[in-house]
């Protein structure tokens, strides 16, 4: 059953890619440009998983983490934090914050379906 995932990446390439992956895999995309549009987006849609980049403007993906776990709407939803600057210390935060998964750039199509596949 198709699920609606939010993909949420300053960068239009990577957004264009990670919404080809999610469409590969069966379900619907809906775009967010950073943190703050992305709770626009969780307020105005219904949203099975979250897919997020860490180094957005406004509202970076842990902000975007801490607020959506702070939310009695929307700390159930499972989070996919995909960054470049993937570490031993980010992940610990990421974790900390509340993120499901958290994965380095470049992602496989077949490896975030999977990923996608064991949250939702």
């Amino acid at each position: 059953m198709s699920k609606n995932i939010l993909i949420v990446d300053d960068c239009d390439t990577t957004r264009k890619i990670l919404t080809y992956m999610v469409k590969g895999a069966g379900h619907s995309p809906v775009g967010a440009i950073n943190g703050l549009d992305a709770l626009e987006k969780l307020a105005q849609n219904e949203i099975s998983l979250v897919v997020t980049d860490l180094n957005m403007p406004q509202m970076d993906g842990f902000e975007l983490v801490e607020s959506m776990r702070e939310n009695p709407d929307l700390k159930h939803i499972p989070i996919i934090m995909i960054t470049t600057e993937a570490d031993a210390l980010k992940e610990e935060k990421g974790k900390d914050a509340g993120v499901d998964i958290f994965m380095s750039k470049p992602v496989t199509s077949k490896w975030l379906s999977y990923q996608i596949m064991k949250l939702v």
